[in-house]
């Protein structure tokens, strides 16, 4: 078990046999000799807990991003109601395509979007920003004060993880369980990006991706 304190916060990572699982409820259906095997050398330039942990950041990022756009939104005086709206579909479409945006350069950007402290700060004064809407408006900005009660429902629903659980209940109740899960797509796509990065070899990526299919349809088998 690989441990990282942050705080009062510690990211938790447990190899097991036929995966790598996180704190953050994550299951990443390869293993260390796996991702040696199809992307060699690279665990030499990169720890897999380093790895690890910024593939966590990004299957999140999701969250993070939306919540800080609508309070972007409705500081820059848009409608609270649109702001509300553009946030939800900003989530819906970087939620379902998290793996095309992954990249090496915007990894530390994605993991200051899923930090706890960093979230809670800015939410914290950009609501209480609102709730004393007279004395922003001395700052000449003018924010409908509703906007408070949907960014409040924007919090729960996108930091406390609402959404998501209601997501993947609606995705795995009606349309089963994706080939691949999100967080095997989010460290495929981190691995080429590594890859291409240090200049390693890559070329077998495709039989990668295949294998996680073969091992992720595997254990929905045993279900």
């Amino acid at each position: 078990m690989e441990n990282f304190k942050r705080g009062r916060f510690e990211w938790q990572m447990l190899e097991l046999p036929d995966g790598i699982t996180t704190s953050n409820g994550n299951w990443y259906h390869i293993t260390r000799e796996g991702i040696e095997k199809y992307v060699p050398g690279l665990l030499k330039e990169k720890p897999l807990e380093h790895i690890i942990k910024e593939a966590d950041a990004w299957v999140k990022s999701s969250n993070g991003l939306a919540l800080m756009l609508y309070f972007i939104l409705v500081y820059a005086t848009v409608d609270a109601l649109w702001a509300f709206l553009i946030s939800l579909t900003v989530y819906f479409f970087w939620y379902f395509n998290t793996g095309v945006f992954v990249n090496v350069i915007s990894t530390p950007v994605a993991k200051l979007l899923n930090k706890d402290g960093f979230i809670y700060t800015v939410s914290g004064v950009f609501l209480i920003g609102i709730s004393l809407n007279d004395m922003i408006a001395g700052l000449g900005i003018s924010v409908e004060f509703n906007a408070l009660w949907y960014g409040l429902g924007l919090f729960f629903l996108f930091k406390v993880g609402l959404l998501s659980l209601l997501i993947q209940f609606v995705r795995n109740k009606f349309f089963g369980k994706p080939n691949v899960p999100k967080p095997d797509r989010v460290l495929n796509m981190l691995l080429i990006r590594y890859g291409m990065k240090h200049g390693i070899l890559t070329g077998k990526i495709e039989d990668m991706e295949k294998e996680l299919i073969r091992i992720a349809n595997y254990h929905k088998g045993k279900k």
